[in-house]
């Protein structure tokens, strides 16, 4: 995808969704693109986690691509004029939660797990989220699941052994902390997602105040732990890459795809093209060796998302 594609889709969809809407078959076309866009991103961000963490320690990445995805959000917020909405006592609370749950708590695990797993098993395990979503959701949101989904979540769990059975017997230097930090991660993202889901607000204003709470959290709990440190040129590059294309402006180009599209249908599921491509990213930059119990695995756990998402899809009458 060139730049110029990009720049084009992103920026006429940015600056003029009003006019957009105008033409729906235009407007679906540009959300596939910018979903397919972030996808392409959340796809490579695995390689670029490791490459981090091979510098920094996990507290040390995620304070500095936490600092700097929130100037990147403060900027687009200038930008979208986002902070003459109201803010609001309850969305305070609501971003204090939130923020203090994802980025803050989230990525703190999550790097944690890469910093402890081969790549390949720290983002498959993390894709588990959206079966926990699917439950927290009839526990707190009071949704109803039809029974059938129950099959997707084994599934899924089916997927989740395999893989850590295929890890722990192979060669790869792999830790059952590792591998119960990358799952426990989905618990909190989950999490994360309902609270977001009872806020009800703009989101890009939502992200900015939670990476806001983040921020104030994670700079005093980097000094009382290790101190900030500079890092080296890899360092600062995979914190840079992490901050725009993890957090802050892929955050922001999905947002724009789901505003555009008609219905969340057209792109949701261009999401979980995500994992298999980041196998690729991560046997061609990492040179990691990709086991097949992890294609295995991951395919089983996207299957059983896939069969969750359709058995709880409403039916036409």
């Amino acid at each position: 995808m060139s730049i110029y594609i990009f720049c084009s889709y992103f920026f006429s969809s940015f600056l003029a969704p009003k006019f957009s809407r105008m033409n729906t078959k235009s407007n679906d076309k540009k959300a596939i693109i910018l979903a397919l866009i972030a996808t392409f991103f959340w796809s490579t961000v695995a390689s670029a986690f490791e490459f981090g963490l091979k510098s920094l320690s996990p507290i040390q990445f995620l304070a500095w691509v936490i600092i700097i995805a929130w100037v990147v959000l403060t900027g687009i917020g200038i930008f979208k004029k986002t902070y003459r909405h109201t803010i609001t006592l309850k969305l305070i609370l609501y971003s204090v939660i939130g923020g203090l749950l994802n980025p803050f708590l989230y990525y703190l695990v999550l790097f944690n797990a890469y910093d402890q797993l081969p790549a390949q098993i720290a983002q498959s395990l993390n894709y588990t989220w959206p079966i926990v979503l699917v439950i927290f959701s009839a526990i707190f949101l009071k949704q109803h699941f039809k029974p059938l989904v129950f099959i997707g979540m084994l599934v899924s769990l089916g997927g989740v052994i395999v893989i850590s059975y295929g890890s722990l017997q192979s060669s790869l230097d792999v830790t059952m902390t590792g591998i119960i930090l990358a799952t426990g991660s989905s618990l909190i993202w989950a999490s994360f997602w309902i609270i977001n889901k009872l806020s009800n607000s703009d989101p890009i204003l939502q992200i900015w105040l939670n990476f806001t709470t983040a921020l104030i959290l994670i700079i005093p709990y980097t000094l009382l732990t290790e101190g900030f440190k500079l890092p080296d040129t890899t360092g600062w590059l995979a914190i840079g890459y992490a901050a725009l294309f993890e957090m802050a402006l892929t955050f922001v180009i999905w947002l724009t795809a789901m505003k555009l599209a008609s219905s969340t249908d057209k792109i949701s599921h261009y999401i979980y093209i995500s994992p298999f491509l980041s196998l690729i990213f991560i046997n061609l930059l990492l040179k990691e060796p990709i086991l097949t119990t992890t294609i295995i695995g991951l395919a089983l756990i996207i299957t059983g998302i896939l069969w969750t998402e359709y058995i709880n899809k409403p039916r036409k009458q």
